[in-house]
């Protein structure tokens, strides 16, 4: 039995007619015949009564035809469902991101989804080492991270999405939070408290290293922070100032007990943080294209 027979006897079931259903099936109603002879040998029961007046169906060709349909259309659905996850409109698609970001990516992902509702997003948060070892290893299909990251690992490529405004978070009453704004030299002799996500070395600290590359100096570290929640907790009771970029302040716009100063540089221009999304260079999911295609205007 294959799945030509089964179309055969279908459509001989549906006219009653080896004529017509040979014509249906594009071929001689002498090959239908031998068809339809040869699966009711395989099944080991007449499927069909004939006479030279009529065809009629027997009582197990009625049953039979109940099934057969089912299993055409199982085949169908199946041939259907490979060619759309090789086009990665059906499948799944896990995306990484640091922590912090996500909420930024909720429009952009929520249009994905709504584009391609077939495709299952699965989410994962890390600290950017973990996140693009899990994109080599093929655990992640895409990352989206602070710029640059990437250049550290091999066969990844990568494309810029947009940059955030850097604000500096002080507390009330603090000699600068009545500026209307920050530049990195009015920084220098303050005490520093540090966004360092869980497993991040200290050559990891994208806010110390800016500061170094950007301000000419080292800041005074007093505190390393895993959660900007935590961390802007401290600095509210006077611990310290932070660095942070503007998806993450601007859900505290609102705090009387923070304030938010952007940091410029010395002719005005706005300190930013760039990101990006990545992914690697031989992507095995195809679903990728369609991410890419879908955060063009992100």
């Amino acid at each position: 039995m294959n799945l030509n027979q089964l179309e055969y006897f279908v459509a001989a079931a549906e006219t009653l007619n080896f004529t017509k259903a040979a014509q249906k099936c594009f071929i001689s109603q002498t090959a239908m015949t031998l068809q339809i002879r040869a699966l009711e040998e395989t099944v080991g029961v007449p499927l069909f009564i004939r006479d030279k007046r009529h065809v009629s169906l027997t009582n197990a060709g009625q049953v039979y035809l109940k099934e057969a349909r089912q299993i055409l259309k199982k085949s169908s659905d199946a041939i259907r469902l490979a060619r759309t996850a090789s086009e990665g409109i059906e499948g799944s698609l896990t995306i990484g991101f640091i922590k912090g970001y996500g909420h930024d990516l909720m429009d952009a992902l929520r249009k994905f989804h709504l584009a391609y509702p077939q495709i299952t997003l699965h989410f994962v948060t890390d600290n950017r080492r973990g996140l693009f070892e899990k994109l080599e290893k093929g655990e992640i299909d895409a990352v989206f991270s602070i710029a640059g990251y990437h250049r550290l690992f091999n066969d990844i490529e990568h494309r810029y999405l947009k940059s955030f405004p850097l604000m500096a978070a002080v507390y009330p009453g603090h000699p600068l939070s009545d500026q209307t704004y920050i530049t990195y030299p009015d920084l220098e002799h303050e005490d520093f408290i540090i966004m360092q996500p869980a497993g991040y070395s200290k050559d990891e600290m994208d806010e110390s290293i800016l500061i170094y590359e950007r301000g000419g100096y080292f800041p005074n570290i007093v505190a390393l922070e895993k959660d900007h929640e935590t961390l802007l907790l401290m600095v509210s009771t006077g611990m310290g100032i932070a660095i942070l970029p503007e998806y993450i302040t601007r859900l505290y716009q609102k705090n009387p007990n923070l304030r938010l100063l952007p940091v410029v540089t010395r002719d005005g221009t706005a300190e930013t943080m760039d990101f990006e999304i990545c992914w690697l260079t031989n992507r095995r999911n195809p679903s990728v294209d369609h991410l890419l295609e879908t955060i063009t205007d992100y």
